[in-house]
């Protein structure tokens, strides 16, 4: 998958990196259901890798990773927060996503906004805890700092471990 990423990005240069960086993980944590399938950390991975072999800079790939998550946890929170009935039906009643939503429901009732931390590491919860956060009616004051907070930590991390990768990585 990240061979493939790195094709299509590097075809249309500095823009293509950014909007990888921006958009996948924005729809990783926008999409409960599929968000999944999106490879948003691992976009982030790239950027710092392709920020050094001097594609993009470093702060332009960590502005787009940090934009990405939280404006993807925001739209997450909005869809959970709008579908919520919908929403829960759709995600419990898949056999092997209602183990983790159950684990999901459980950490947001025990941590709260810490939840939404806990969950912006954590592959599955990442998609899973915007729309939950929503759906549960997280205040969204308490969402939003969380979220930017744990964006704040997640994206400069993940840069950092693409970029430290460089050498080693496609160039």
């Amino acid at each position: 998958m990240a061979a493939w990423l790195t094709e299509q990005v590097l075809v249309h240069g500095r823009l293509g990196i950014l909007t990888a960086v921006l958009l996948l993980p924005a729809l990783e944590a926008a999409l409960p259901v599929i968000g999944a399938l999106m490879p948003g950390q691992t976009a982030v991975v790239l950027g710092g890798v392709l920020a050094w072999h001097g594609h993009v800079t470093v702060e332009a790939a960590l502005l787009a990773a940090l934009t990405g998550a939280v404006l993807g946890n925001l739209a997450g929170y909005a869809i959970g927060r709008r579908w919520e009935g919908r929403l829960m039906a759709r995600v419990t009643t898949r056999s092997r996503r209602g183990r983790f939503t159950d684990r999901a429901l459980r950490l947001i009732e025990r941590r709260g906004g810490s939840a939404v931390f806990v969950g912006r590491f954590t592959a599955v919860l990442r998609t899973l805890v915007p729309a939950l956060c929503g759906a549960t009616r997280m205040p969204l004051r308490s969402y939003l700092l969380w979220s930017v907070l744990s964006s704040a930590v997640w994206a400069p991390a993940f840069i950092l471990i693409g970029y430290v990768m460089g050498p080693a990585g496609p160039g």
